[in-house]
């Protein structure tokens, strides 16, 4: 209230830093954890300014489901070519997740408005079922609410709120469908999306992505290759004695020295490491750009938990309807399906997608050119 912020209540406590808090603008990723009556939950909450989007990805790579908040206010702003909305759900598709609640916020600044709701709703939903992100009607969900007076997120008090006869964003949390796991007993494998040091110990954090964590358990930490033992774990802000597919792990504890483990690095069981490269093939979904691809082109590249530059070695092959057609093409435009190769700066940890198992963060990418995402 003295700085002036009281209108970013909720706000203020995901954004923790004060650089976050003096702007009103979410920076970097934020991790808390609630529960619900038959749930548990982590909110990842990831900013959404364009200048931010390579943290945002940090953010969402780790999420199961997406939480999309559209501002009534501010809506054509975000939703014309080049606004935050649309290349958001781009990610969010990228990157796997399967479900999307779309929070249609501030919806108090004009008076709770049916039309308007169902104007938003319908031109979002047109984007998301279309053919740029594909996603199934069945898994998207709509909740008007107000995050300034808190209207419809807990509970339903506004009586100019009486048409809506939908779920409050709790009860539509609630009824989201379990997400596929890999199996509880396949491979170990915590991408580190954060890490300090205490005491002579690493402190890294994470989500595990397949298999299961205990303590006391011997560990192999990639790229570096340094074998280790886990000495503690913290989830949900206690400790705990295990962590399954799935989990958040806020603290790993590993007796080691910072330089054997980094952001982007990948805590393996040591009989099932990940496979580690600077080369590699993805298949990619070209998305609106102004220049088109070529071969020899520089790009970011967002590969689960870490960021780094890449190389388009090669054009491999263009995929038509499903098939691979036998020329190689000369560049890549907008809504092209391709091979290609790449090859980054440094050794990464990735891998394949399984065939017919559930795909994991390690084997999905987001290329970034000039401030736009581009496949």
């Amino acid at each position: 209230k003295q700085m002036g912020k009281a209108s970013f209540a909720y706000a203020w406590v995901l954004d923790e830093g004060e650089d976050e808090r003096q702007r009103g603008v979410t920076i970097d990723v934020c991790v808390k954890h609630f529960e619900t009556k038959s749930r548990r939950f982590t909110i990842l909450d990831a900013p959404g300014h364009r200048d931010f989007v390579p943290n945002m990805l940090q953010g969402a790579v780790q999420a199961d489901v997406a939480l999309l908040v559209v501002d009534v206010s501010h809506f054509e702003a975000g939703f014309d070519r080049g606004g935050q909305t649309k290349e958001h759900l781009q990610l969010i598709r990228s990157l796997g997740l399967s479900q999307v609640i779309v929070a249609v916020n501030k919806l108090d600044t004009c008076g709770w408005d049916e039309q308007v709701f169902e104007s938003i709703k319908g031109r979002v939903h047109g984007y998301i079922v279309g053919p740029e992100c594909g996603y199934k009607a069945s898994a998207v969900s709509y909740i008007p609410l107000s995050g300034f007076s808190g209207e419809n997120m807990l509970e339903r008090k506004e009586e100019k709120l009486a048409w809506w006869k939908g779920p409050t964003l709790i009860e539509a949390l609630d009824q989201l469908a379990p997400p596929p796991r890999p199996p509880a007993d396949g491979p170990l494998r915590i991408c580190v999306s954060d890490l300090y040091r205490s005491g002579a110990n690493a402190c890294v954090s994470g989500k595990v992505e397949s298999g299961t964590v205990t303590a006391g358990q011997k560990v192999v930490l990639l790229p570096s290759a340094e074998q280790t033992t886990v000495k503690n774990l913290q989830t949900r802000g206690e400790p705990a004695r295990s962590g399954a597919a799935g989990d958040y792990m806020d603290v790993v504890t590993l007796p080691v020295e910072l330089q054997f483990v980094s952001i982007g690095g990948v805590i393996c069981d040591p009989r099932s490491p990940v496979p580690v490269t600077d080369t590699f093939q993805a298949q990619i979904l070209v998305f609106d750009l102004e220049v088109p691809l070529m071969k020899g082109q520089q790009v970011m590249c967002y590969l689960h938990t870490e960021t780094l530059t890449a190389t388009l070695t090669r054009l491999e092959k263009l995929i038509v309807k499903g098939k691979p057609q036998d020329k190689r093409p000369k560049c890549l435009q907008k809504g092209n399906v391709a091979i290609v190769n790449l090859q980054v700066g440094r050794k990464v940890c990735l891998e394949p997608k399984p065939a017919g198992g559930v795909p994991t963060s390690l084997s999905r990418l987001v290329l970034r050119d000039r401030g736009s995402t581009v496949a």
